[in-house]
């Protein structure tokens, strides 16, 4: 009788038990991923304009406290953001490759100028979004103040940006 018991705790699982475990699983992953990619994706586009919106700000800040015109430069081919002169960023900023970065800012590079005031000669709207999910991003700057907004983008994703279609945030 000891025999019976010890050779029935040795057993552990059998090949059919580790199969069932190993569909369940898989099961699981694939009904997940999908709401996980876009997650992922979602969150990419938010943290891009986040970058955007702090680079600019630092940029508005630096020309008021050193007293002079400072110019950011929002590359969309290349997805950096340079500022002229150099020290009116503390660094460069890189917006992730999957994000694709689209403005009705004028200019080979657009860009905004700020005044030692932190005035702007520019209005314009930048879209950030990504071919993966259906989800936009905007940023929209006003002429004078640089009064500055976000939200979410309602136009297409192709086409002409317009500040009309840039709605505030309701998260």
């Amino acid at each position: 009788m000891q025999n019976n018991i010890k050779r029935k705790s040795d057993r552990g699982f059998t090949l059919i038990e580790l199969m069932t475990v190993l569909v369940i699983i898989g099961i699981v992953a694939a009904i997940a991923s999908p709401n996980f990619l876009g997650l992922l994706n979602r969150t990419k586009v938010n943290v891009s304009l986040e970058q955007l919106l702090g680079a600019i700000r630092e940029t508005q800040r630096m020309a008021m406290r050193q007293g002079k015109r400072c110019d950011i430069k929002i590359n969309p081919n290349t997805n950096i953001i340079t500022a002229d002169p150099s020290n009116c960023i503390f660094n460069n900023r890189k917006i992730d490759e999957n994000v694709d970065i689209r403005t009705n800012l004028s200019g080979s590079i657009p860009n905004i100028s700020f005044s030692h005031k932190g005035n702007t000669t520019k209005m314009g709207t930048i879209v950030v979004s990504s071919n993966l999910i259906n989800h936009q991003k905007c940023f929209v700057i006003s002429l004078g103040l640089g009064i500055m907004r976000t939200g979410n983008y309602t136009g297409s994703k192709n086409g002409s940006v317009s500040a009309s279609k840039c709605k505030p945030s309701t998260n």
